[in-house]
């Protein structure tokens, strides 16, 4: 078109196909962000549905007896769903990871070939990174909310359990049982994420062939 740079497309076969290969991995990468955004969109439309079932039981003029037992079903329930929804969002950080780096391996590759090109990447052509830990991201945030509510759940399930197994029991006793399960909760999954991630990381250094700085000296072919 006149007035506008038309991109040429490369005749080497290698290119064609790294850039196939890019395609590809951007399309996965893509697909994983919206499936981690369907399950999480699940989770917080369950949940809603389940308290608005529970107002809809109140508005009826159900005890508060009544609804005591139908709380704790409805609050099992969300809570075995938010803990496999936390483990997917730690299984989503970690697809993404190894994506990003797979798209960099291939960034690598051009830079080999001319360095000019660095400058014009948002990562480092280097297939050591993004870390898979993912601290300070819009996904970890998901994960924290997540794994905030389940700890919530088992805490008021704890103090619940506490309650009706020793009717004797002070409330201010349950609802300390309910506050040191939730803390306890909340770290658990803490640990679980920085173990599964971790456990990633390591797994993928042997597969690292372009880690950072590389391409201030690239390797003579």
């Amino acid at each position: 078109m006149p007035g506008k740079e038309r991109v040429q497309a490369p005749h080497d076969p290698s290119s064609v196909v790294l850039l196939a290969e890019h395609e590809r991995l951007s399309d996965l990468y893509l697909h994983n962000a919206e499936v981690g955004e369907k399950r999480m969109s699940l989770y917080l439309t369950t949940l809603s549905a389940s308290a608005a079932i529970l107002v809809g039981f109140a508005q009826f003029g159900a005890g508060v007896a009544s609804l005591l037992w139908p709380s704790v079903a409805l609050m099992a329930v969300m809570l075995i769903l938010g803990l496999f929804t936390f483990h997917r969002l730690v299984e989503r950080r970690i697809r993404a990871a190894e994506l990003l780096r797979a798209i960099n391996r291939i960034h690598a590759y051009f830079v080999r070939h001319d360095p000019s090109l660095e400058s014009y990447f948002y990562w480092p052509p280097c297939d050591d990174g993004p870390s898979f830990k993912g601290g300070g991201t819009a996904l970890a945030g998901l994960r924290d909310m997540v794994a905030l509510l389940d700890s919530l759940f088992v805490g008021i399930l704890a103090g619940a359990s506490a309650a009706g197994l020793w009717p004797a029991l002070l409330y201010w006793a349950a609802a300390l049982v309910g506050a040191a399960t939730t803390v306890t909760a909340w770290l658990l999954h803490q640990l679980w994420e920085r173990r599964s991630l971790s456990r990633a990381e390591s797994s993928a250094a042997r597969y690292v062939r372009f880690p950072k700085g590389w391409c201030e000296k690239p390797p003579q072919d």
